[in-house]
Formats: C-alpha cells, sequence, structure tokens
C-alpha cells in the first residue's frame, strides 16, 4: 500500500537542498502560506522558501506598478513583514527604482517602512548605488541584494565572470541574467555561494526590451503615485510577451527553464532559485513553484490540482472585496 502514498520528507523535494526566492509580499503572501502548510501535510517536507519578495507602491518601488494598490497603512506593513519573518522567511523589499534623487532618499514614507524593515532584519533588492549606500548607512541590519535588473543592463559581452565576481562581492545575493542560465561555460565558472538563478523567466531570449521594461516601473512610480495615469508609459502595451497569452501563436520558446535544465544548475552546485510571478495569474505562479519545487511524478500532480482549488476560493474573496468596494 506504500506506493498510495505520497513521496514523504526529502523524497518529495525535486531538489532537496535548494533554497526559493519568491513573489507575494504585500500580494497574496497568505496563498504562499497556505500552500506551504499543504505541502507539508502531504508531503511531509516543508518547502525551503528562504525569500519572500515585492513592495507596497512607493517610490522606491522597482517592482511591477499595481495600480489597484492603495498603500497599505504602516501598522499592515509591519504586520506582512513580520508575518514571513515568523516563518522563517526574509521578506525582501523590491526598492529597485533604476535611478535615484537626493530628494527621493527623503521620503517618508519609504524611510518609515525601511524603519520596520530593519527591525526584522530583512532585506532590499536594489539597483542604484546612491540607494545602497543610503540603506547601509542609516538600516546596517537590513541585507543587500543586487536585482537582476543590474545584469540586464549590462551588454552580453559586459556579463563575464568578473562582471558577476563584482555583483557578489557587493551584496549579499546577486541574480545572473536569464540569457545567461543557457551559457553553461560562464555558469561553471561564477560565484556560487550567493548567485541566486532567475528560472521562469517569460521574455524570449536576448529580449532588446528588457532594460526598457524595467526602466519604464521608475518613471511610473512616481505618476502612479501621484494619480497621473494619463502619463504612464504603458509599456505592457508594447511588449511582445507579457502577459503570457500574447504567446500563444509563437512557436519561440520563452526563457522559462525546463526541470531537467534546472536540475542540471543545481547539480552545478547552485543552491537558490527564484521565481518571477508578480504579474501572472496565481494559477500560473504556483504552477512553476510548485513544479520546480517538488518531485516530478507523484507529488507534484498530487498536490497542484488540490491547491488549485485554494486559488480558487482566493480569486472568488478577491472578487467579492472588489464587489463591496464599489459598492
Amino acid at each position: 500500500m506504500d506506493r498510495f502514498i505520497l513521496p514523504q520528507g526529502a523524497a518529495a523535494a525535486l531538489m532537496p537542498e535548494a533554497s526559493y526566492h519568491i513573489p507575494g509580499l504585500f500580494l497574496y503572501s497568505h496563498l504562499v502560506y497556505q500552500c506551504l502548510d499543504m505541502v507539508e501535510a502531504k508531503c511531509g517536507w516543508r518547502i525551503p522558501v528562504k525569500y519572500l519578495y515585492g513592495s507596497p507602491q512607493v517610490l522606491w518601488n522597482g517592482g511591477r506598478v499595481l495600480f489597484k494598490d492603495h498603500g497599505p497603512t504602516i501598522e499592515i506593513v509591519e504586520q506582512e513583514l513580520r508575518g514571513a519573518v515568523d516563518r522563517g522567511i526574509i521578506p525582501l523589499l523590491t526598492f529597485s527604482a533604476t535611478s535615484m534623487t537626493e530628494a527621493w532618499l527623503k521620503d517618508q514614507r519609504c524611510n518609515e517602512i525601511m524603519e520596520v524593515l530593519n527591525a526584522v532584519k530583512g532585506g532590499v533588492i536594489v539597483v542604484d548605488p546612491m540607494l545602497q549606500a543610503y540603506i547601509e548607512k542609516h538600516y546596517p541590519d537590513v541585507s543587500i541584494h543586487m536585482s537582476v535588473i543590474l545584469s540586464t543592463f549590462a551588454k552580453k559581452e559586459e556579463r563575464t565572470v568578473d562582471f558577476y565576481r563584482a555583483l557578489s562581492e557587493r551584496g549579499d545575493q546577486y541574480v545572473l541574467h536569464p540569457d545567461d542560465n543557457f551559457d553553461l561555460d560562464l555558469l561553471s565558472r561564477v560565484p556560487k555561494e550567493n548567485a541566486t538563478l532567475l528560472i521562469n523567466e517569460r521574455c524570449g531570449f536576448g529580449c532588446p526590451q528588457r532594460a526598457e521594461h524595467f526602466r519604464s516601473t521608475t518613471d511610473d512610480m512616481p505618476k502612479v503615485l501621484a494619480g497621473d495615469y494619463a502619463h504612464l508609459s504603458r509599456f505592457l502595451d508594447r511588449c511582445p510577451y507579457t502577459p503570457d497569452r500574447k504567446q500563444g501563436e509563437m512557436k519561440e520558446r520563452n526563457e522559462t527553464l525546463s526541470v531537467a535544465e534546472t536540475v542540471n544548475l543545481y547539480n552545478m552546485g547552485f543552491r537558490t532559485f527564484k521565481l518571477q510571478g508578480r504579474t501572472d495569474i496565481p494559477y500560473v505562479f504556483f504552477f512553476d513553484f510548485l513544479r520546480f519545487a517538488l518531485e516530478p511524478e507523484a507529488a507534484f500532480p498530487g498536490v497542484y490540482p488540490i491547491f488549485a482549488y485554494s486559488i480558487l476560493d482566493y480569486e472568488k474573496e478577491k472578487a467579492k472585496r472588489r464587489r463591496e468596494e464599489t459598492k
């Protein structure tokens, strides 16, 4: 009868020594926790999520622009950050604005949030050296993570071992360019101890619009905060890859890795794997998360279809709240 028991403990893991860096903070963190609890209940194994990232809509945010986010109170911010810490997860704020000014550094709301993050010993994802230096000076208990944007701004010929070694030394963690996931010679030589691989990138290989996409978020954020929706960049209207449904008739593969490719990188010595997904519908993100975390033959198909009902309940509740807000 043991063949009818799902894999248990480390046998339920795709990569037993891997850790995961996933979105959901200020978005659907409770759904992430519900997923972790379900996997543990069914498989006796807790997926080792090390980092949970995201940001409320504030000036320093360089992640995704969420137009319906009205901005949580500082009390809710603290609750969200401490909720992750209570589960042994490090909350990361995507303060990856691509360019800063002295005036922006003094933003009151961002600094209030940093006070809380410093208190809980969370981390920030950064791009701008001015912001990094400011955070290191004023919030010393916050860990520094180098954004994937930094590799996006570098040309292919610039992304050498020395380039990645410098990123490795600049922060606690760094992220390789998704194109470089396919350069096994380069990957064999970069620092691995604090490297992070982004494994479910939706863009095509060599996408020429990546840098513009990231810059558009920094350009749009002040406009969103001011309620000036008429002058937004509307980058996604021009993007050929996002949202994913635009790829419906493409024969081209996007840069999401296969399970076999990911396991190969794990066998090369990489241990931290990042997933994007703040703009994905939850069904897509959790499909990726669980297929890259769970043993593929029994554990993944034994968990995901059941957890999909939790996602359905989440979507129903979100729709109900929206209806109530418009009354």
